[in-house]
Parts: C-alpha cells; structure tokens; sequence
C-alpha cells in the first residue's frame, strides 16, 4: 500500500475541521439553541441534550456485518458486557452478498437523526457532518480502533450530484475519524465511474441493480492487503457500500469495513 498518496489527500483536507470550530458560532448544529460547555453532553461535540437525547441510538448488542441491533439472548449475568459477539449477519443482511466485512454505525435512520443526514448533503450542512463525524467517533471509538485500518476514504458523488449539493457529508465524515483515529485520509481514493439515480427513489432491488459497477479506484493507489474504513453518512440496503467495498477488493485489499452514522431498519 502506498501510504504517501493517502498523506497527501488527508494533508490537503483535514483543515476543515478546525476552520469550522472558528466560522460556526457556539450553537447546536442541529436546532441552533446556544451551546455552553454544561449544554453539551459531549465534549466537543456541538449538539444539545435535546437533539442528542431525541437520537435513536444503537445499543450492543449489533450485527458485525450490517450494524442493525440483534435480540440480546444471553443469559442474565452476562448482559453487562457491551462487546459485540455474535457472527457477520443477521436476518436483515444474510440473503445478499455483501463485499464489506463490517460495520460501524451510530443509530436508526429515523425520526431526528434521518432529519440531520438530510440536511447534511446540502453545503450548509456541513457544520452537521463535523458534529455527527465527532459523534460517531466518540460514541463508537473502540470498534473504530478495533478495526485497524490503514486508511480512511470516503462514499464520492458523482461530480454532476457534487455541483448540485456543492458538498459531500460522507467526505467531511470520513476526515474527522482519520483525524481521530490518526490514520491517512483517501478522499480521492475511489471515483464514481457514471452517474447513478437516487437511491432513495429506487425499491430494494431497483438499488442494487443501479449501482452494479458503479466505482473504480483511481490509478495510482495500492491497496494490497490494505484494510480499509469506507466512510457514509447512511447505510440502507448496503448496495452502495457493497459495490465501493467490490472495487476496493478487487484492486487488492484485503479487509473493508463500513462506518455510518445512520443504518435504516425498514
């Protein structure tokens, strides 16, 4: 793997984080409401109680392979541990072929949370993606670590989508977790190889069919053996994780794991 061509995408991009710190107001990036240190539930992280409170965060135990929370069955003396033992796949993911080992994923696309991954794809929604990437961080932090990957990279848009949203949230998330966890950041690592529907428009099957081949590693980077974080902002079907996880695979790494913010459950 060549680690000096991660360095200099992460060298060129993860400034935003602290730019941002100096540009946003001490606000909630969520609901706006004025933030003092005793606000924040989360040091450093700049969202309220309400809007934290009002997220349908997961608990362990979760599925190694799609991140959905499973049935906790052990028994009663064992229900304190939080680390998560049960095999890749569940009843949501187990009848498809997906490329990514595991995933990483903060709670439900639901109610306040799917409001925030809305509003995160549009330009003024960065100052979201910064708060929920730190999230993820802080709340997932030992899974992250646990994974022991040597780069971080980013779900691309379509250059066509990237001019409309003039943003790419799973871009901004993906620099603040290779900033927390130190690792070289890849923004440019894949490419979307042609413009593909919205996703949330399509049935299940309509998705998988849409992103069928859909990304390619640019040349010039080396992954072999490489073990990589694919970063996006929400995790429904897997398609488009999968398909990024396929050409990462194919050009010769050996692990892929996924980090989101937030995994549908419908």
């Amino acid at each position: 793997m060549n680690r000096t061509l991660f360095g200099l995408s992460a060298r060129a991009k993860v400034m935003r984080t602290g730019l941002a710190d100096l540009l946003f107001p001490p606000n909630c990036a969520s609901c706006y409401a004025e933030l003092g240190e005793q606000a924040r539930p989360i040091p450093g992280v700049a969202l309220c109680d309400v809007c934290s409170q009002a997220m349908e965060v997961f608990s362990e135990p979760m599925c190694v392979q799609c991140g959905a929370p499973v049935p906790n069955v052990t028994s009663g003396e064992k229900r304190h541990d939080t680390t998560s033992i049960r095999p890749a796949g569940c009843f949501r993911c187990a009848g498809h072929k997906l490329w990514f080992d595991e995933t990483v994923a903060l709670g439900s696309y639901s109610g306040v949370l799917r409001d925030i991954i809305l509003r995160m794809k549009h330009a003024n929604g960065d100052s979201l993606s910064l708060a929920m990437g730190r999230l993820l961080a802080e709340t997932r932090g030992t899974r992250l670590a646990q994974i022991r990957a040597d780069v971080v990279a980013p779900i691309p848009l379509h250059w066509r989508r990237r001019l409309a949203h003039r943003t790419n949230s799973a871009a901004v998330l993906a620099e603040v977790l290779a900033s927390r966890l130190r690792l070289p950041l890849a923004e440019r690592l894949l490419r979307r190889r042609r413009h593909t529907e919205r996703q949330f428009e399509l049935n299940p099957p309509e998705r998988w069919k849409n992103v069928r081949r859909a990304f390619a590693v640019r040349a010039g980077y080396h992954l072999r053996a490489a073990h990589v974080l694919l970063v996006d902002d929400v995790l429904t079907t897997g398609a488009t994780c999968s398909e990024a996880a396929r050409a990462l695979r194919s050009a010769g790494a050996s692990r892929v794991a996924v980090a989101v913010v937030a995994r549908a459950m419908g």
